[in-house]
């Protein structure tokens, strides 16, 4: 009888959706808006950026609150706030004698279910992994850096500024008071900088230390000397600069790299972000990893970022007993001897400090 009464429901709350909303589109893909038939409404649709399985079943099954059921019966989502684009949902419209059915597919981990009951099907045996694809050339930025304050090259530092301004940016006016005017010359380029964390440890092993983080705020062209004073214009700001902000040498912070699945052997953990902030790292985000150039580590070389963890149960610690399941994926774009610097391509989710990497999953 709840079957019944379900089905009955089901084919009225996609009469109405129809009459709500129109869908458009053709081959893999369905827009949630747009001017076909009402009648029509597509065999399966193609999960884009931003979609939501709320959104999903209020559009094709004429009530949001459905979302449960497609959650249920889809069991390759481990968390119903990430369905992720390329993921497709196939329907087939019902009528009262033949109710509707929806087919969940996610076209790569070999999930097939059908109803809205659940059936058991054959998977694919092996382990979770994701963001296999490889991303043509693109520009990343890494404006950070891990050192100890002995290592660091500090020419002088900005003291003033011909604006009224607190924070300064693009094609302000400062000055830099340095200790040997005479070694520059107009044209120069220079880094200004700041401290932006102090003692930056391994979050597994203690003892081990990188030194400071210093945060890249922009670089620096210098247009005049007098006295003890270097007159700079602010170009390529990436953060705004203030007062007392130190000045050094140019650092490269851009790099072109095209991004491929990792390859080799090799496992590590994030030590830290180069946001201060409590939020947790996203696609994008520049991160440092306890692997460097004496692991065999380039520019260009990539990671996954995995958890072992029942994000319910396992709070405070992951159980390493669990296999591993990707969760991201970081490209290399800086390497020093014993660490180096990345940025997040790919996450399904925030990334913590101490999240664990790996270049193989088995």
């Amino acid at each position: 009888m709840w079957k019944w009464f379900t089905s009955i429901a089901l084919c009225m709350g996609i009469a109405h959706a129809a009459e709500r909303r129109s869908y458009s589109g053709s081959g893999d893909t369905v827009n949630l808006s747009g001017g076909q038939d009402n009648n029509a409404p597509p065999e399966y649709y193609i999960v884009q950026p931003g979609d939501t399985l709320w959104e999903i079943s209020s559009t094709f099954l004429g009530n949001p609150y459905y979302w449960p059921r497609l959650w249920s019966i889809n069991d390759y989502i481990t968390n119903p706030h990430w369905i992720y684009p390329g993921n497709r949902i196939v329907f087939r419209m019902g009528t009262l004698i033949d109710p509707p059915s929806v087919d969940l597919d996610a076209n790569r981990d070999g999930y097939t279910v059908e109803g809205l009951d659940y059936e058991d099907v054959g998977a694919e045996c092996g382990p979770d992994v994701r963001f296999n694809d490889a991303i043509p050339a693109a520009t990343y930025q890494a404006p950070a850096f891990l050192a100890r304050k002995r290592d660091v090259e500090v020419f002088g530092k900005v003291t003033k500024a011909r604006s009224n301004q607190t924070l300064l940016a693009e094609d302000n006016l400062v000055y830099i008071q340095v200790d040997d005017p005479d070694a520059y010359e107009c044209g120069d380029i220079l880094a200004a900088f700041r401290r932006s964390k102090k003692r930056v440890r391994h979050p597994k092993i203690r003892r081990q230390k990188y030194g400071d983080m210093y945060r890249i705020l922009g670089n620096l062209k210098v247009v005049h000397k007098n006295g003890d004073y270097l007159s700079a214009v602010v170009r390529d700001s990436y953060v705004e600069m203030e007062r007392g902000d130190l000045v050094g040498p140019p650092m490269p912070v851009t790099v072109e790299l095209e991004v491929d699945k990792p390859t080799g052997d090799l496992e590590g953990v994030i030590v830290a972000r180069m946001s201060t902030e409590r939020t947790l790292a996203a696609t994008g985000e520049t991160v440092f990893i306890d692997r460097g150039r004496s692991d065999g580590v380039r520019v260009g070389s990539t990671f996954y970022v995995v958890q072992r963890r029942d994000e319910y149960v396992d709070i405070r610690r992951p159980d390493m007993d669990l296999p591993p399941s990707v969760i991201g994926r970081l490209v290399v774009v800086r390497v020093d001897d014993y660490s180096a610097t990345a940025v997040v391509t790919d996450s399904s989710r925030s990334l913590p400090d101490g999240a664990e990497l790996m270049t193989r999953v088995n």
